[in-house]
């Protein structure tokens, strides 16, 4: 969906079993960085704890209850899927939960690939993933855009490309400028509740998707739009949307999430060096419209905070470039490359 009038949510979240593992991305981006109200948290196995107890700096707090019936108390108009499984499958034993909050009066909203709405016919149902039938081919116009444009990109998928934008964007803000978050994943545009999810697009149109996106957020006239990556080009799994994602929303800079590069991508193919890949990006860039990385953003969760200090010094050595965890410390440094990148432009424009 393109940004549209959005209704005010009250969200019961469905996280069963789920709730404390990093699979619940899109509860945890919700109730971190979400402008709708969280009611609860469906989860029987942490019944009677709270966010606060199970997240590290949440931003906000609700209950955890056991039982649907529980959240109902608390007057929620819409329930969550909070998971984000591999191949983004619905686990089956949730079925029985959400047809009962439908004939309950809630919207289900889910941003899984499966398509729930055939499940409910009639009821109120958000599939997030299902794209609009009018996307057009990838035009240029997204060339012409005024505000400058940065991209998050990766060394791997699910590294924290829409974390690190989000919390640019929340420095952006702090900072008195204008930002505009772009969402092109499921979370982004619940959080946001507008958006457009570039990987359930058919491939040609990627990068017409991109575009509408940018386009759209230029609308609101802002000092900087923030545009979520996907993927990564060093997935194989993924990268054919990252690449869509890269051409089709014109970026004048790219902000490289990174994390520990001992770890694996692929079946046993280690993540290349942040140094390495930015190259990449740079030169696959290069080749529609120059976008040079001015910064690292680097996801050290796991780490101590010694380790985590001794990372992002050997990754800042390594690229000469500003690196930081947005999340762990503070996200200035990488703002403020962002800010000092000049505006750049298509080739043979």
């Amino acid at each position: 969906m393109i940004r549209s009038g959005a209704p005010e949510r009250r969200y019961a979240i469905l996280a069963e079993g789920w709730f404390a593992d990093s699979h619940a991305k899109t509860a945890h981006g919700l109730i971190r960085y979400g402008k709708d109200e969280v009611v609860a948290v469906i989860d029987s196995t942490l019944a009677g704890e709270r966010v606060a107890d199970v997240l590290p700096d949440p931003g906000r707090d609700a209950p955890i209850v056991g039982t649907l019936e529980e959240a109902l108390e608390l007057s929620p108009t819409s329930v969550l899927v909070g998971l984000a499984p591999a191949g983004g499958r619905l686990p089956a034993e949730w079925m029985e939960t959400l047809r009962a909050a439908s004939e309950a009066g809630l919207e289900i909203v889910s941003g899984l690939h499966q398509r729930l709405a055939p499940e409910f016919p009639g009821k109120p149902v958000w599939d997030v993933r299902e794209p609009p039938e009018d996307i057009p081919l990838f035009s240029g116009e997204g060339f012409e855009v005024g505000p400058k444009i940065a991209l998050t990109v990766g060394t791997d998928s699910a590294i924290g490309k829409m974390t690190a934008t989000l919390e640019i964007e929340r420095a952006a803000r702090k900072a008195g400028l204008r930002p505009e978050f772009v969402p092109t994943g499921q979370t982004g545009i619940i959080i946001a509740g507008w958006g457009l999810c570039v990987d359930a697009v058919v491939s040609d149109f990627v990068a017409g998707a991109s575009e509408q996106l940018v386009l759209e957020a230029a609308k609101a006239s802002p000092d900087l739009i923030l545009v979520e990556g996907q993927g990564s080009l060093g997935h194989p799994a993924y990268s054919g949307v990252t690449l869509g994602l890269m051409h089709g929303s014109c970026p004048d800079c790219l902000i490289l999430c990174a994390a520990d590069p001992n770890e694996e991508v692929f079946r046993g193919v280690p993540r290349p060096s942040p140094a390495s890949v930015a190259r990449l990006y740079e030169e696959v860039a290069s080749l529609i419209k120059p976008a040079p990385v001015v910064a690292v953003s680097l996801n050290t969760r796991g780490l101590n905070e010694q380790k985590a200090r001794e990372l992002i010094t050997a990754v800042a050595d390594e690229t000469g470039l500003p690196t930081a965890d947005p999340f762990r410390s503070s996200p200035a440094p990488i703002l403020e490359a962002v800010l000092e990148a000049p505006k750049s432009k298509a080739i043979g424009l």
